[in-house]
């Protein structure tokens, strides 16, 4: 009977903690005032963990000119990917969880990143740290105002982000995205906005889906589909009018 009793508690259990992440879903902050510095003080506890181990944590919020963005993530293996191939601020003015207006920070420039394997002095490098410095500015994609291509870190729309290793080991990353630049019709229109922390499964997910078929069978094209390494997701949406200021 104790045994039967623990199943069924065990199962409830199960359910209860599959329903808490059903319900843990990203939300547009209300405006507060933001710095990107690169130091999230002022976010403070409106950061939401994407898992229950807290592997990294995402917030966006706006006020009357910028989109800000604002992560934190403790998981090695997450921050060497987002230090390689970038944090991507995707927003959709559609509302569609599609592809839009895309800021990428950081993105070290593969001549960079060839002279970092090549020195002597790799084994003493901290590569996380490394590949951030090593940034040369930020890639866009999609804007309705900027041109696609790699913008100066200082530059005249205003766009900025920062990433950094923090005293904690944690890489921690903010951004802001002007509004203005996203070329918006009605200020009150429905937008999506993607956190993704790029990787090499969404990059293979990607370059699978852009690949033409070549085969077909009986059930018409099929694509090969690959599997995230990863326990957690490695991307947020929210989809919402943006903040009235």
């Amino acid at each position: 009977m104790k045994r039967y009793i623990c199943i069924i508690v065990l199962i409830c259990m199960g359910l209860s903690l599959s329903a808490q992440r059903r319900k843990e879903k990203l939300t547009l902050l209300p405006s507060f005032e933001v710095k990107v510095d690169g130091d999230l003080t002022e976010w403070a506890d409106r950061l939401m963990p994407v898992d229950q181990d807290s592997s990294w944590s995402v917030a966006v919020s706006n006020d009357a000119t910028f989109i800000y963005a604002a992560v934190r993530i403790k998981d090695i293996a997450l921050q060497q990917e987002a230090a390689r191939n970038g944090v991507i601020i995707n927003i959709n003015t559609d509302g569609k969880k599609r592809d839009g207006a895309q800021l990428i920070f950081p993105i070290p420039d593969s001549e960079s990143i060839r002279a970092m394997i090549n020195d002597e002095n790799l084994p003493e490098m901290n590569v996380r740290e490394e590949l951030i410095r090593r940034s040369r500015g930020y890639g866009v994609h999609g804007f309705a105002r900027i041109v696609d291509g790699r913008l100066s870190f200082d530059n005249r729309y205003g766009v900025r982000a920062a990433a950094r290793l923090d005293d904690q080991d944690v890489l921690v990353y903010e951004s802001q995205i002007p509004i203005q630049a996203l070329g918006l019709s009605d200020a009150q229109q429905k937008v999506a906005i993607q956190c993704l922390l790029n990787n090499r499964f969404t990059m293979l997910k990607q370059a699978l889906k852009d690949r033409p078929s070549t085969r077909a069978g009986v059930y018409g094209n099929r694509r090969p589909t690959v599997k995230s390494p990863y326990r957690m997701p490695t991307e947020m949406w929210v989809v919402t009018t943006l903040n009235e200021n």
